[in-house]
């Protein structure tokens, strides 16, 4: 009997050791398999539309360059895919560096390390927000602290997203093609051209011209009475002029007609920016082809006693309008707490000619948008800044109009599609020669180069790669499941269950021993 009981006993704490061992291995396991799925980013995609999968047009359209590339996400990885939607496109750009080995990824605590993103920086003024995402040329852990990046993008995470429009809610997912076209862009052999018109009495405003040059484009000028515009020409910039443009001459065929060359820049998706001074006369003919893009400056200049810089009102502290095309040069000004200030110092009104239609939002009120629909045309206008309700026009020192929210700088966007790729030409205008002076450029406290940087972010004339679908968001937990909660679960199924089973069988056993 005490032969059973010794047998039973060694058999007991056999079974008991066996279970401890099975189960510490087990957990063993799990941990290292969650370490190692974590350091080499090792997971199965199971969501419907293969969100994390790299389809074959994406693979298709950033293969044809070799060149590398650097994807920088702006805090901690862990931080990174804590986020619901920075998830889905930290996934999409580990996909990317596994796919194609000259693609580089990096993740950054710019909290900690502020000095790491200063390089991307454009002004000290400039935001690197912890959610923006960086594709930059080159292999960035290359490059010297402090020496500026060959060319680069930075995107705000709403970027990577489709939204409804009513709603706000997120429904869909784009990380493929903004990564492709970003790639794409910073990659490009050829560098953009800025060209300053001349002969009509332009400035050279030396501020301007170094904004240009920071923001990536070399600088040339050009004669269209008697040059052609070569095809290297990405911005066009009429700056201050008191002459007007040679037009279309119904009287000699053979006259050069620099409208037509403006005209035919711009059909080939090209950007046009003109600062006009309201002390100039009306410019008919370049005046005429504006109004096509719904550009009509007005008479008189805008002046607001209690948003100005002056004691006159006529610096004027623009507004910032929300929620259209416009909005997407300034957001990353006017979401700060404290936006900083963008001057339009007399500066004439900018009323939108009437070939465009005014749109409406659900409660039928007019938005900051505006539709022109032509003979293979269709161009959208808003306003980039705006005075506020408070500002007046003055014209001769009498006061002809008042309480109206003044367009003071607009952005006008045509939509082209050539060789099934879609191309934007734009055309933005201000009625004031101030706005590009020094004064206002070169300071640290106002928002105007700012301004202009992004616009010619925004209206960069880069190729969009094509069959690139977007990916619509299924509404299942699984997929929504965020990289916290994914932790949560994780430490459940690997030391919580483990141990309620181990405690389940030292009961069994204990029970077993004194029946």
């Amino acid at each position: 009997m005490n032969l059973l009981k010794k047998r039973s006993r060694t058999y007991t704490g056999m079974s008991v050791a066996l279970t401890v061992v099975v189960i510490l291995f087990v957990m063993l396991l799990n941990a290292a398999v969650t370490l190692l799925s974590t350091r080499y980013s090792l997971y199965l995609d199971l969501t419907d539309a293969g969100l994390w999968t790299l389809s074959a047009p994406a693979k298709a359209a950033i293969e044809g360059t070799s060149e590398e590339v650097t994807i920088t996400f702006c805090h901690d990885k862990d931080y990174i895919e804590s986020s619901e939607t920075l998830l889905y496109i930290s996934r999409t750009a580990q996909e990317l560096a596994k796919t194609f080995p000259w693609i580089h990824l990096r993740y950054i605590n710019t909290i900690l390390e502020p000095q790491t993103v200063r390089d991307y920086k454009y002004t000290e003024d400039s935001t690197i927000k912890t959610t923006n995402v960086i594709v930059e040329r080159g292999d960035a852990a290359a490059r010297p602290l402090g020496e500026k990046p060959s060319d680069y993008r930075i995107y705000s995470q709403d970027a990577f997203f489709i939204t409804d429009t009513g709603s706000g809610e997120i429904w869909g997912y784009n990380g493929e093609e903004i990564f492709a076209a970003a790639i794409l862009a910073v990659t490009a052999d050829e560098t953009p051209t800025a060209y300053f018109t001349t002969g009509h009495g332009e400035t050279s405003e030396a501020a301007l011209i170094n904004t240009v040059v920071k923001a990536g484009f070399s600088v040339k000028t050009i004669d269209l009475s008697r040059e052609e515009i070569a095809s290297d020409a990405r911005l066009i910039i009429v700056n201050n002029p008191n002459r007007d443009f040679a037009g279309y001459s119904i009287y000699d065929k053979d006259a050069v007609s620099e409208i037509a060359k403006l005209d035919k820049f711009l059909e080939e998706n090209g950007t046009l920016m003109v600062f006009k001074s309201p002390e100039v006369s009306t410019l008919k003919n370049l005046e005429e082809y504006l109004y096509e893009w719904g550009v009509v400056f007005g008479d008189g200049v805008v002046r607001d006693g209690e948003h100005s810089l002056t004691a006159d009102g006529y610096a004027v502290v623009a507004d910032y309008p929300q929620g259209t095309l416009a909005a997407s040069i300034h957001k990353d000004i006017s979401a700060l707490s404290i936006p900083p200030k963008t001057i339009v110092k007399r500066a004439s009104p900018i009323y939108v000619s009437e070939l465009y239609t005014a749109g409406r939002d659900e409660n039928g009120e007019r938005t900051n948008t505006y539709t022109y629909n032509g003979s293979n045309a269709y161009r959208e206008l808003s306003a980039v800044l705006r005075a506020y309700p408070t500002a007046a026009v003055i014209e001769n020192g009498e006061t002809v109009s008042r309480g109206e929210r003044y367009n003071l700088l607009t952005i006008t966007r045509d939509m082209n599609t050539k060789d099934n790729d879609t191309y934007y030409s734009y055309v933005m205008a201000a009625g004031t020669q101030f706005f590009t002076t020094a004064d206002y450029l070169n300071s640290n406290t106002y928002a105007n180069e700012d301004i202009l940087y992004y616009a010619f972010r925004v209206m960069g004339r880069e190729k969009l790669p094509v069959n690139i679908d977007f990916k619509e968001l299924a509404q299942s937990r699984m997929e929504n499941i965020t990289s916290a909660e994914a932790t949560r679960t994780t430490v459940l199924l690997v030391t919580v269950l483990p141990l309620l089973s181990a405690a389940a069988g030292l009961v069994v056993v204990t029970r077993r021993k004194y029946r």
